[in-house]
């Protein structure tokens, strides 16, 4: 398709899918035909009068100028697009790891609440445990002991409670 005249960019921009009209009017202030871009977007899209149309390629018009301001600034002060863009991903990165770094102190203080919860239920039952004519051999006795040393490195329960069910197991062998 030949694109010559206002009718023909009408008529190119209706077989346009969707995305690519969406995409378009995002990035009006670099179309050559701007205003047919609207048009086509507030057909498909939303109605909008013509008040509302030149208003928004105001706003198109601001932003471009911004733009071109900005990258005058850069010329100026000898800065390269890619300096820039390496400055915004450093940036995005910093909140990144903030926002990391405050999930994590959030992870950590649910983790020591289910940890306390969990020691303070394994405590009462090991209180809950009888030593005394429970275990009919030695062998359960060790690996009473066994199991109790297990939750001694765990840190479930603390070296004064596995030394007193020591005592205990040990003295009844």
């Amino acid at each position: 398709m030949e694109l010559k005249s206002e009718k023909s960019i009408k008529e190119y921009l209706k077989t346009l899918p969707d995305d690519t009209i969406i995409k378009y009017y995002m990035d009006v202030e670099f179309s050559p035909f701007p205003v047919l871009v609207i048009e086509e977007y507030t057909r498909r899209f939303k109605r909008k009068t013509k008040d509302e149309i030149v208003k928004d390629l105001k706003y198109q018009t601001r932003l471009a100028r911004k733009k071109t301001q900005e990258f005058g600034q850069m010329a100026k002060k000898r800065k390269l697009v890619n300096d820039v863009t390496r400055q915004k991903s450093q940036e995005i990165i910093n909140q990144a790891k903030k926002r990391g770094y405050k999930v994590s102190k959030q992870i950590v203080k649910k983790s020591e609440i289910l940890s306390s919860k969990l020691k303070k239920g394994t405590k009462s039952s090991v209180k809950s445990i009888k030593t005394r004519k429970k275990f009919e051999t030695p062998y359960e006795k060790l690996e009473l002991l066994e199991k109790l040393g297990k939750l001694q490195k765990t840190g479930v329960i603390t070296d004064k409670e596995f030394q007193n069910k020591k005592k205990k197991i040990l003295s009844e062998i």
